[in-house]
């Protein structure tokens, strides 16, 4: 039978860029995902496998949901247990949120850049799009009217945005979202992935009813190669999400790891705070660089402009400092910019080795942008 015989999958599925196998050379210094510099500790990785050895592997988690997190998630931030949905990562979410509200047709508001999974999920539901544009001259801001009018005007399913921004970096007020929360006729997705890097809590808003957090363990808990994410909302709103998450989301190791994680949270606040003057350090000395601009940040990465075509900057990164940097071509508002995940020192340092070649070669002028 020919393909266009058996036409089952749905348009919005079929426009999405297909998904390629990508090699990754670890000789490289990969820059370009925002993972943590430091990996979970060893001795906390060792009590993960002592507590999995004396665990049943033969064993569906009991009840279907990994509930221990659950009571561990509501505690720490003083929340009903009703109130936590866990998933397999934060993305996974995302699909859960999009898969239980949109149909086809159904709009979602968003600024733009911001974390591209929203633009492609939404896609996939066949949903229409309507973007905010966020400016450099205004150092990426939230549009907070501009969000709202445009909400408001289309009766929007959803607005989604990222807090702090990504790939911005930069950190939106707790009242600007609460005033966006409060003009939105449905439901404001917030994605804080990077909070506990700018010492946000967000909690506060959901006492709203239409509010869902989403965060992550990938990012300040080292832990992205475990997928491990979770959303907090009102308990109604929950309940629904838990209709369409998958049945076991997490297996036990990832159960097990992230409690390992919660318990020993002061040890990854070093990891931050070793990240966070890692970030500044970065930051500076790219800034005194020409033609440079950088865009405050409160995740784990900087954002970097350049004033002139960056490709041969990123072509000497790679081939003579073995670095990988996100390129930003996929974002049409982020001219000539790249992203910078912070690294250990001695990655950073050779990243600020990369630019001052590349940018005293070519003998850059002074940013105008």
């Amino acid at each position: 039978m020919q393909q266009d015989e058996f036409d089952v999958i749905r348009s919005g599925v079929k426009a999405a860029s297909p998904i390629g196998r990508s090699l990754v050379n670890e000789a490289l210094h990969r820059l370009q995902w925002n993972e943590s510099p430091e990996d979970f500790p060893a001795d906390l990785k060792e009590e993960v496998l002592q507590r999995l050895a004396v665990l049943p592997w033969s064993r569906y988690p009991v009840g279907g949901r990994p509930w221990l997190l659950i009571d561990a998630l509501a505690a720490h931030f003083k929340l009903a247990p009703e109130q936590v949905v866990v998933s397999e990562g934060s993305a996974d979410l995302i699909k859960a949120i999009m898969a239980a509200t949109l149909r086809p047709g159904d709009v979602v508001v968003m600024p733009a850049p911001t974390f591209l999974l929203y633009r492609q999920n939404a896609r996939l539901h066949e949903a229409a799009l309507v973007k905010i544009p966020l400016t450099a001259e205004n150092g990426y801001a939230l549009p907070v009217t501009e969000l709202a009018a445009a909400a408001q005007e289309s009766q929007a399913r959803l607005v989604v945005l990222c807090a702090p921004n990504n790939p911005t970096g930069t950190v939106y007020a707790e009242s600007d979202l609460r005033r966006l929360a409060q003009a939105t006729p449905g439901l404001l997705v917030i994605d804080e992935a990077y909070a506990e890097f700018c010492d946000q809590d967000l909690t506060g808003l959901l006492e709203l009813g239409n509010v869902i957090l989403l965060r992550t363990f990938s990012k300040f808990y080292a832990m992205a190669g475990v997928r491990v994410g979770y959303a907090l909302t009102s308990p109604a709103l929950a309940a629904e999400l838990q209709k369409v998450i998958t049945v076991f989301p997490l297996s036990t190791f990832s159960e097990v790891a992230a409690l390992v994680a919660l318990k020993h949270r002061d040890r990854f606040l070093a990891i931050r705070d070793r990240v966070v003057d890692e970030r500044e350090r970065l930051a500076a000395a790219l800034a005194a660089l020409p033609g440079v601009r950088i865009f405050p940040s409160g995740a784990n990465f900087v954002l970097v402009q350049l004033s002139r075509p960056k490709a041969e900057l990123l072509h000497h990164l790679h081939h003579q400092h073995r670095l990988l940097i996100s390129d930003m071509a996929a974002y049409p508002e982020l001219v000539n910019c790249v992203r910078i995940s912070v690294g250990a020192p001695v990655q950073n340092d050779r990243v600020i080795q990369g630019f001052s070649e590349t940018l005293q070669a070519t003998a850059l002028a002074p940013s105008t942008i």
